[in-house]
This record gives structure tokens, sequence and C-alpha cells, in this order.
């Protein structure tokens, strides 16, 4: 994420006063310009116990992103809508996260950690309290939009603070930390959510993002510091709002496009051309929303559309497989959150293995074989669901997630290593960006198909645990067809990726060479 450098220390942190709401504060210089400067970072105590809060807001982060997961089928048919409406809970969430993530590194600038924080339990208390007394769908749509701007400031600002603040020898290992904490949340978001569900109804889901939010905001009064320097950089609202629009517009045609096509791909297509203007438009402006220099990189641009693919592959098992275990297995929420919990903790584990793995060989044949392992796992629960084996079919959804672990983590590493240091941050928000825009894709598109054709099957008589089954297996062949197609970009990226790594380590022990014979 794009950022100005921390400011030097203008004296060590402990010997700070404390403020009327005892918390440890710095004395504030004012630059000529009259913007308020932060000029400290917390060390000792101070800085670990910001460091485990930053850890705690994206597990929030992550816990609202998938809270509504195991729960479309409960929203369909608690408000009588379809599947596809009811996923709007998840696209709608998922298109402000995006838009928001690239306002993330302006908005840090212009208003400071403290700020965009505390604004950030705020938004998630105030969703999460609206969500509880939802009384229709649009209620519980705009609560959902709400709880979305957490996700879209967390995710970038969060993993941010982790690099400034952490010691050089300690910052992977509390980077692999916080990758862990978001993976908990993806985890045990299911299960939670599954149990509440079924007890307690579809409303107080949202009590648990309310006792955390409310947690968090009162901890931030006490351990929240400023460690960058402000600025008055301007955030481009015509920027903002062609974002917001063409996704928007894109992912709802690309939602309904199995209903009405020809409406849906006009929609698709001004969708479109709306994000190729707010791609013009950031070479074009002095303070772009989001500096988009690394996509000039062939590389780059290579390896991300790989991940994109990918994690599209984690989203179809995060929504459909619950689908199909409510409304064809006949699970109840619990139940199949329950059984989700294993595969998601699978990927959480090949992350950290993948990434240790990438370290000492590479991404050959790493990226490859994760998503040969992605393949092969979806190709075995295409058969396991069609024959009604649950058990096995979740080994095969674990398998697969395995492959999902393996895959992204490394090809965000790898990605980034290809930029120019001067541009990483900007690729690091990029890719936050373009993860979100991957989860509405894949969210938008196999929902949609699912739900269509489910729609249509019972309106002709069939039983819904069976037209359940049939839309699984469609979207399912439709995933297998993109992800053979991905795995043969993978093997091509990643022997790309082996030949410069083999010649950067010829043209390393040339001088070596030349200085012993001489």
């Amino acid at each position: 994420m794009s950022h100005t450098t921390s400011p030097a220390p203008v004296h060590p942190f402990r010997s700070r006063h404390r403020t009327s709401a005892g918390r440890t504060a710095a004395p504030v210089a004012a630059p000529a310009n009259g913007d308020a400067v932060s000029p400290a970072i917390p060390t000792g105590r101070a800085m670990w116990a910001m460091m485990a809060l930053m850890l705690g807001s994206n597990l929030l982060a992550s816990f609202n992103q998938s809270l509504m997961n195991i729960a479309l089928d409960a929203t369909a048919t608690q408000f009588h809508i379809s599947l596809s409406q009811a996923n709007w809970l998840v696209l709608g969430f998922t298109i402000v996260a995006a838009t928001v993530i690239t306002m993330a590194a302006s908005l840090l600038k212009r208003f400071g950690i403290r700020k965009v924080m505390m604004f950030g339990y705020a938004t998630s208390l105030v969703g999460s309290l609206l969500g509880m007394v939802a009384w229709n769908f649009p209620a519980m749509l705009a609560a959902r939009l709400i709880q979305a701007l957490t996700v879209g400031l967390f995710f970038p600002v969060v993993t941010s603070v982790i690099l400034t603040l952490a010691p050089r020898s300690k910052s992977a290992t509390l980077l692999a930390i916080n990758s862990g904490a978001i993976g908990v949340g993806l985890a045990f978001a299911p299960l939670l959510s599954g149990l509440v569900l079924t007890y307690l109804g579809l409303r107080a889901l949202f009590a648990i993002p309310l006792a955390m939010s409310a947690i968090l905001l009162g901890l931030g009064f006490f351990f929240l510091h400023d460690i960058y320097a402000r600025e008055d950089r301007p955030i481009d609202i015509v920027s903002v709002v062609l974002s917001f629009a063409g996704l928007a517009a894109f992912i709802f045609g690309l939602n309904e496009v199995t209903r009405t096509v020809l409406p849906s791909v006009l929609c698709m297509a001004a969708g479109a051309a709306g994000l190729g203007l707010f791609a013009w438009r950031q070479f074009a402006i002095a303070h772009p929303l989001l500096n988009l220099a690394p996509l000039r990189h062939g590389r780059f641009v290579f390896g991300e559309v790989l991940m994109m693919l990918g994690y599209m592959g984690s989203i179809y098992m995060s929504l459909l497989v619950p689908l199909y275990l409510e409304g064809t297995a006949g699970c109840t929420a619990f139940a199949a959150g329950g059984l989700l919990c294993a595969p998601i903790l699978c990927y959480a584990g090949a992350c950290f293995l993948g990434g240790r793995i990438e370290d000492r060989h590479g991404v050959w044949p790493l990226v490859p074989l994760g998503f040969l392992v992605l393949l092969g796992g979806y190709v075995a629960m295409e058969f396991a669901s069609a024959r009604m084996l649950v058990i096995p079919m979740m080994a095969c959804a674990g398998a697969a997630y395995i492959g999902v672990g393996l895959v992204f983590p490394t090809l965000k590493a790898a990605d980034l290593a290809s930029l120019p240091p001067a541009i990483y941050a900007h690729g690091s928000s990029i890719h936050s960006t373009l993860v979100q825009i991957a989860g509405s894709v894949g969210s938008a598109l196999f929902v949609g198909i699912m739900s269509a054709d489910t729609d249509r099957l019972m309106a002709q008589g069939i039983a819904k645990a069976d037209a359940y089954a049939s839309g699984f297996s469609h979207t399912l062949l439709i995933a297998i067809g993109i992800l053979a197609v991905t795995f043969v970009g993978a093997v091509v990226f990643g022997r790309i990726a082996r030949q410069r790594h083999q010649k950067g380590i010829k043209s390393k022990s040339k001088p070596a060479t030349t200085m012993h014979k001489a």
C-alpha cells in the first residue's frame, strides 16, 4: 500500500506525556503547511499492543467478509427472493470493499492511522446494528454495504502498519501471523455463523461482529497511534465514482447474464467502459486514486491474472459448497459450517507451507503443482457430489483448498518481487483490489448460474435437492474448464520465472569466477 515513510522520532516514545484519554501521545510538530504530523513510532509494550490491535482488526475484517457465505440459502428462503438476489449480500459487499481499497492509501495519508481505524470500527458497529434489526432485504443489504467499508480500509492499512512497526527480524513472522488471523476468521466464520443461524436466526448473525467491533473501538482509544506523516492529498471523486459504478455495472450484468442475456451483456459492456475510463484517469491526473504503474510490467500482470483465477476457486468453495450441503445434502447451516472448517484450515496451513517452499526453491514447480492439486480436487469433487458422498466430497474440497493455499501467497510474493522497489507498495494495493474483484466476479458467475439453474428446474416441478445438485454440477464443470486453462498458463509462468531465476544466478556468479581466474 502506498504511504509516506514514517518520520524519525523526536524523542523516545516512553517519554511522551499522557493525554486525558489515557493514551500515549507524542508532541506534535507543525510544519509550514499547517498539517499535523505524528513524529514518532511506538516502541516496547505500546508497539506490541498496537500490533495486537491490528491483528484483531484483520480478524474482524475477515469475519465480516465471510459472514454471509453460509447464509445465502436462508436469506433467499426468509425474504422470498432468488439465490442471485440473495447473493448481493456478497457481491455488494465486495464491490464496496474493492472501491474503498483504491482509496485507502489517500485516506491514510490525509487522516492518519487513528482516524481511519476508528472510522472502520464505527462503520462495522453501525452496519452490525442495522443488520440485527433489518426489517427487509434492502435493509440487510445496506447493513452489509456499511460493513464493507471496514474491510476495504483494514486489509491494506493493517499490512502497512505491520511492515512499519515490526522489527526487521520479525516482520516476516508477523506478516505470517497476520495471514493466520485472516485465515482463522475465514475458517471459523462459517462454523460460528452456521451455529447462530441454525439456533438463533438470520439477524442474530450480526451480533458477533457487533461485539467484536465494540471491543476494538474501545481498545482503539488507548492503543492506536498515528505513525505516518500527513499530507493534504486530494481524493479524486470522479475516480471513486468510476470505480464503483464500473464494478457495480459489470458485476450486475454478470450475475444476471443467464436470465436476461442482451441487457446483461450491455450492462457488462458499460461497466467495462467505466473501468477503462477509471484506468485511463489514473494515468492522467496528478494524484491518482490507485497508482497503476505496476500494470506496465508484463510478468506482474500475468501473475495477477493467475492469482485472480486461483482465488475464484476458493470463492467457489466458500459459496457453492455450503449451498450444496444445505440444499442437496440436507445439512443444517451449523453442520455445513462445521464441515467447511477443516478444509479452510487446510488452506491456512498450505499458505504457510507454500511460502517456505517459495523462499527456498522459487515458483517452479510450486505454482503449477498448486493449480494441478486444485484442479484434481475439483474433478474428484464432481464425482463425489454426484454420488452424494458428503465426507469424501469435503476431503476433495480440502485438497482443492490446499492447492489454493500453495498458489495464492506464492504468486503474490513473486508478482511483487518482479516490480522495481519504488512501486512495490502500489503493486500491493493493486493486488488487494484485484482480490476483491476476483471475489465479485467468481461470486456473480457461479452463484448466478446456479441460481438460474435451480429456479428453472424448480419451476418445472423438480425437487429443490435435485435442482441444487444439478446447478452445483453445472457450475463445477465450468470451474474445472477455467482451471484447466489456468493450469496451462501456470506452467508457462513457472517456466519463465525459473529461466529468469537461473539467469540471475549465472549473472551474479560471473564476477566471482573472473576474479578466481585472475
